[in-house]
This record gives structure tokens, C-alpha cells and sequence, in this order.
């Protein structure tokens, strides 16, 4: 078990270096991923439609469900278009992600604020929220603005966070004995 740990690290750093290298490649492959998941989710709904059913508790809208799921991840797969199209869903939906995660982040600052006028020492750094938010809602805009600048973005975090999960699941395989 600890050289199939060791193996999959070390292929989850290559792949992670590989997405690092071309980051706007690494981000076009979403599209199809998405569809190939939806497949696979599909697939998996109808195994456990079909093992509800043998027990009698299967119902028409899990299976309804699958099917969609598969068609729609079929479309995805073998479309450019609608592989494109998930892509530039992903670069706005993150955009959006940003800017109201940075105003929620904005908000708190100034509740924050309240409570620390009050006396309590809790809210004394609501400055530094403050400044993370307008920072975060900033990115945002920036990333509406430049969606080729996203894109070329969650490709470089995909390849860090493979690198990451890599070294990780090869730090637990040297501590396991």
C-alpha cells in the first residue's frame, strides 16, 4: 500500500508540474471533466436507482435525474462548444464568487467594527477584513474584466493544489509504517 501511496503522489506532483506548465490548457480541460463527471454521476445514480428498485423504495425522478445527467455530460463531452461553454460559466461563476465573497467580507468588517466600538476587544482588527474584502472584491472586477487572466489563474491553482495533494498523500506514506 505505501508504494501505491508513493505512486499516486508522485504522479498527482507530475500532473500538478504538467498543470503548472500550461495553465490555460489545464483550464480548457474543464469543460470535459465536468462532462465526464456528470457521466459518471449518472452512471452511479442509476446503479443506485436499480438497487433501490430491488428493494422497492425506487422512485422516477432518481432515475430521471441519471439520464439527464448522462446527456447532458455526453453533450459536454463531445462538443467543443459546449465544453467552451462550461468553461466560460466557470471564469464568470469565480468572478461572481469573489466579489460577494469580498463584500460579505466587507460587511463583517463593519460588524466587526460595532462590536469593537463597544469595548470588546474581539473586533479590534476589522480594518484588516475591511482591507481583505475591498481586496477580494477588487479580484473580482478584475477577473470579470479579464477572463483570459482567470482562466490562466485556475490552471495555475489546479497545478499547486495537485502538487499539494501529492506531497501530502506522500508525507502520509513515510509516516505510516
Amino acid at each position: 500500500m505505501k508504494i501505491l501511496s508513493f505512486i499516486l503522489g508522485a504522479a498527482l506532483i507530475a500532473g500538478g508540474v504538467y498543470c503548472l506548465s500550461t495553465p490555460l490548457a489545464t483550464f480548457a480541460t474543464l469543460g470535459w471533466i465536468v462532462g465526464l463527471a456528470m457521466i459518471i454521476e449518472g452512471i452511479g445514480s442509476i446503479v443506485t436507482w436499480y438497487q433501490r428498485r430491488v428493494l422497492g423504495l425506487a422512485d422516477g425522478w432518481t432515475l430521471a435525474g441519471a439520464i439527464v445527467s448522462i446527456i447532458l455530460g455526453g453533450f459536454i463531452v463531445g462538443s467543443t462548444a459546449f465544453q467552451f461553454a462550461v468553461d466560460t460559466f466557470i471564469v464568470y461563476l469565480v468572478a461572481a464568487w469573489l466579489i460577494v465573497s469580498g463584500a460579505m467580507r466587507i460587511i463583517a468588517a463593519f460588524k466587526l467594527r460595532a462590536v469593537h466600538q463597544t469595548g470588546l476587544e474581539l473586533g479590534k482588527h476589522w480594518a484588516w477584513v475591511l482591507i481583505a474584502g475591498i481586496l477580494i472584491v477588487v479580484m473580482g472586477i478584475i477577473c470579470l474584466g479579464h477572463p483570459m487572466f482567470t482562466a490562466i489563474s485556475i490552471g495555475v491553482l489546479i497545478g499547486i493544489s495537485l502538487i499539494v495533494t501529492g506531497c501530502g498523500i506522500i508525507a502520509i506514506a513515510l509516516s505510516v509504517d
